[in-house]
């Protein structure tokens, strides 16, 4: 009868490894559910490797190990940063380990069925490098962090925090969630711009027809005649032959600049003094604001309805805030936590959240609903960022069919103006 390694919690939520017997995997599951056992990991052993169990550490001490190394290979990781196409791939890759995780299959089975199973040939090549990475006992995390191209940091440190507390099922479902309404407010800002942003390119292809073409015809034909050019046309110009003279200048100058703070960024100063900045920007401030409010509460209230305690769940927490500023002010809400302040004095001192949202929480917390009330500032916070979002989608909408609206008028106004300029030459 062949032998199966496996680890597993109790009920006391306490990792432990060991080996049982069993005629195949399926009744492997049946003895762990008999024991009381929620398996995390189940593999067949082989006839070489016994007697060497890999021993886990306990929470704590995993924890640490799996930020540490997840914030390593995201220093160092292969194929950049993440792209829209590569988090569609990943996303989908983590749609089908829910489905198989939720209905009882150890995560490590799931992503060797998928690496089998996967018709897509991407998502078939991403599935076998996370089990190769797998079956080394290495976590799911670190093996995601190692292909940013796919995972983003935030997502690796989410997906950790599932591991480190064993429920990785729920928190699997959060950053579906979270994926999904990012693809889909990502998707509605592209298409609303579609419009304006093909208008505008109209206008300026008109613009350089004009330049090009009709006004020098236009300007020999005022010479010959004795005319005397119009202010619009005149104006289309000036300002073309200043754009041509000081044009290479100003795009060296930008792209100087964006290269100087893009090195600024790499300094702690630099990067707490820009995301402070950004947080300021009218609109997009408001943005990027309750954007990490957003995965932040939603993480927060996941690990407290999981059964995690507050100062735990603080620190699993932390890894995600991308917003540096925010995540100064989170840090020392996080000391002062453990110092005995309440979560929501703590947040109110470093005005983390909006206060109406501290309001409901604190009421959470006298309850001793502090989970439930955080699922609901969560929901506010989604809110707040469709509005802004469809705020900045409106404005931006706005300014771009002005602009092309304005240079359409002034080249209208130039060829009909010139036209009377040249009649009236003529009558002359």
């Amino acid at each position: 009868m062949p032998s199966f390694n496996y680890t597993a919690r109790n009920a006391q939520s306490e990792l432990i490894q060991s080996t049982l017997l069993a005629s195949d995997r399926k009744h492997a599951l049946i003895e762990l559910k008999k024991l009381g056992l929620k398996p995390i990991r189940l593999i067949e052993s082989d006839d070489d490797s016994s007697g060497k169990s890999r021993i886990l550490p306990s929470f704590i001490g995993k924890l640490k190990r799996n930020t540490r190394d997840v914030s390593s290979n995201n220093s160092q990781s292969m194929g950049g940063s993440t792209s829209s196409k590569g988090e569609a791939i990943g996303l989908n890759l983590i749609k089908r380990l829910h489905e198989l995780h939720k209905s009882g299959l150890p995560i490590g089975d799931a992503v060797r069925i998928l690496q089998n199973r996967s018709s897509a040939r991407e998502q078939k090549k991403l599935a076998n490098s996370l089990w190769r990475d797998l079956s080394e006992g290495i976590p799911l995390a670190k093996a995601m962090s190692k292909r940013s191209k796919y995972f983003s940091p935030s997502i690796c440190h989410v997906i950790q925090a599932g591991e480190a507390t064993g429920h990785l099922a729920p928190i699997l479902k959060k950053v579906i969630a979270y994926l999904e309404e990012k693809r889909a407010i990502r998707k509605k800002m592209i298409s609303s711009m579609v419009y304006p942003s093909f208008v505008s390119l109209v206008a300026i292809l008109v613009v350089i027809l004009f330049l090009t073409v009709l006004l020098p015809q236009i300007e020999g034909m005022l010479e010959r005649l004795g005319g005397e050019m119009t202010w619009s046309a005149r104006l289309l110009i000036d300002g073309s032959n200043l754009l041509l003279q000081f044009g290479p200048f100003l795009l060296i100058a930008l792209v100087l600049t964006v290269v100087g703070i893009k090195q600024w960024k790499t300094t702690r100063k630099g990067t707490l003094f820009l995301d402070a900045l950004f947080l300021k920007i009218p609109l997009i401030g408001k943005i990027i604001y309750y954007s990490n409010l957003y995965q932040t509460g939603n993480l927060i209230a996941t690990l407290l309805q999981s059964g995690i305690n507050t100062t735990e769940t603080l620190q699993l927490t932390e890894k995600t805030i991308v917003n540096h500023s925010l995540k100064e002010k989170f840090i020392i809400a996080k000391t002062q936590v453990n110092e005995g302040v309440s979560l929501t004095q703590a947040f109110r001192i470093q005005k983390f959240m909006p206060d109406i949202a501290l309001d409901v929480l604190g009421v959470g917390e006298d309850t001793g609903d502090l989970a439930n009330s955080m699922e609901e500032v969560t929901v506010g916070f989604k809110e707040q960022l469709s509005n802004r979002l469809n705020q900045m989608t409106t404005i931006v909408s706005s300014l771009a069919l002005g602009f092309a609206f304005s240079l359409v008028t002034l080249i209208a106004i130039g060829i009909v103006t010139s036209i009377f300029q040249v009649s009236k030459s003529l009558s002359l």
